[in-house]
């Protein structure tokens, strides 16, 4: 984008961009209900990317799959680095912020207010935002200046996170996981252990009733155990693609985006309560019964 340019030509700038993005996020949507290959690269830029929207990691995924950091460019400078010569942003829906304090929009002040897209992340507080735009950032992979890493993922051992995972089953299900899956998780390896225990937890926590399709709700399933793992450092099993292909509906976000959002959130969700209670321990002194 030039460094000047007048308000008209930033808003048709602002609209080209937007219908780029629009235009990425239609073709990955197809791609989600008939490539696998595509569907497991969503969930694992989830899984690397947790503080990013399902539809970000979509978007993320279309535009660069192996993406392992992503910042805009002022969180670049913060830390050294910038943008590689002829490296091209990768687009994601970024928040507009009113800019008065009122909950709804007033009368006269709707210039920047536009619908939400498809696939734009929704947890930004409502009462500031007004709408969802195209914004540039940039992987790590893209960009030169200072050595810098990424923080590193806490590691968990294995052994550690199956004893919460069977403490964290008995707690809120009220029922012994070895018994109702038939398994020894003390014969079983722990890494074996817990993917199972983790499926048995996106089991419980994706409701079958908002499946459309036979086979839905198992790969939804399948993939928050696939997305948990990837999280706790564990080597996953495979992310299922839901059978979605040709389903079409009213609502102006496809089915599969909805299902991608159920599998990224219950997969987020069950990695993060395990995390927690095994730094709690940690932090405790005790080992996990």
């Amino acid at each position: 984008m030039p460094r000047t340019m007048t308000p008209e030509d930033r808003a048709a700038y602002g609209a080209q961009m937007r219908a780029d993005l629009e235009a990425i996020m239609d073709r990955a949507y197809a791609a989600m209900t008939t490539s696998p290959e595509f569907w497991a690269a969503v969930m694992r830029t989830a899984a690397t990317l947790p503080d990013r929207s399902t539809g970000n990691a979509i978007a993320i995924t279309a535009q660069c799959p192996q993406a392992t950091c992503v910042k805009a460019v002022a969180d670049w400078r913060k830390v050294g680095r910038g943008p590689a010569k002829g490296s091209r942003s990768i687009r994601i829906w970024t928040p507009i912020k009113r800019r008065t304090t009122d909950a709804q929009p007033s009368e006269g002040n709707t210039a920047e207010a536009q619908p939400t897209p498809a696939g734009a992340p929704a947890e930004s507080a409502p009462q500031r935002v007004s709408g969802y735009k195209a914004g540039p950032v940039f992987d790590l992979s893209q960009t030169d200046g200072d050595p810098w890493t990424p923080p590193a993922a806490e590691a968990i051992p294995a052994e550690v996170l199956r004893d919460v995972l069977v403490n964290q089953y008995r707690r809120k299900y009220l029922e012994d996981p070895e018994t109702s899956s038939g398994y020894d998780f003390q014969q079983t390896t722990s890494q074996d252990a817990v993917l199972i225990l983790l499926y048995g937890h996106a089991w419980r926590r994706i409701p079958a009733a908002a499946c459309m399709v036979t086979g839905q709700h198992e790969a939804e399933v399948a993939s928050a155990a696939h997305v948990a793992a990837l999280m706790l450092g564990i080597t996953p099993g495979p992310a299922a693609m839901p059978p979605l292909a040709g389903i079409i509906t009213d609502g102006k976000k496809p089915p599969v985006y909805a299902s991608a959002v159920r599998a990224v959130e219950a997969g987020r969700i069950i990695a993060a309560a395990v995390a927690a209670d095994a730094r709690e321990l940690a932090g405790a002194g005790c080992s996990v019964a």
